[in-house]
């Protein structure tokens, strides 16, 4: 599968390196292609992965990650051009400066808002619930770590399943993406536990059922 990630933090690099592995052409969208960072991310890729402008980079793509921080996310969007029929994976969380809470929620969601400001994509919430640490090995022991996904189109939905389970975790439904109402606060929770009351990025959700 021919997928674009637009932003090169820890989110996108290390969701990348997996698809990489996976077989899948990724190629990263920077404003940067030559900074010493992303060159060792592409060796770390391989053959199949490569950088290009972020335009150009969502133009060839069927399947874009958007992995940029919130208070980029609109104008990023608009330097993309269009993205219609094509499914676009929103990770991002709306968090306030000094991560003391969101700034959007309850009556809509950063994922609403993309889809608004993308016309025609096909959104689909995900990979916003995992630190990078989790995101690089989901693994617990016997256990995958559980990431939630939203959106409503059933096929992007099933892109998105395949593409979760190809970085290693357990893919979960959540609904549609009125449900990322729901999702970005269980990041907030996770930024509650990792980091203010010490439990470490080395930590991540699972659902159980019987």
């Amino acid at each position: 599968m021919q997928l674009a990630i637009i932003g090169t933090g820890g989110v996108g690099a290390a969701v990348g390196l997996k698809w990489s592995q996976c077989g899948h052409s990724v190629t990263y969208g920077s404003r940067d292609p030559d900074q010493p960072r992303l060159r060792t991310l592409l060796e770390q890729c391989g053959a199949s992965a490569r950088v290009a402008a972020p335009r150009q980079a969502a133009a060839d793509a069927e399947v874009i990650l958007l992995a940029v921080p919130w208070p980029v996310a609109r104008q990023t969007l608009e330097q993309l051009g269009s993205m219609a029929g094509r499914t676009l994976i929103d990770c991002t969380n709306p968090l306030l400066g000094d991560l003391s809470g969101i700034e959007v929620g309850h009556l809509t969601s950063a994922a609403e808002q993309i889809a608004a400001w993308a016309p025609g994509a096909h959104v689909v919430k995900a990979f916003n619930t995992a630190s990078v640490k989790v995101l690089r090995d989901p693994r617990f022991g016997d256990y995958r770590a559980t990431m939630f996904y939203c959106g409503d189109w059933a096929p992007a939905k099933a892109t998105v399943h395949r593409l979760i389970e190809d970085v290693g975790f357990e893919a979960v439904d959540a609904g549609g993406l009125v449900c990322a109402r729901y999702l970005e606060p269980l990041a907030m929770l996770y930024i509650q536990l990792a980091v203010r009351q010490g439990w470490g990025s080395n930590c991540a959700f699972k659902i159980m059922k019987r």
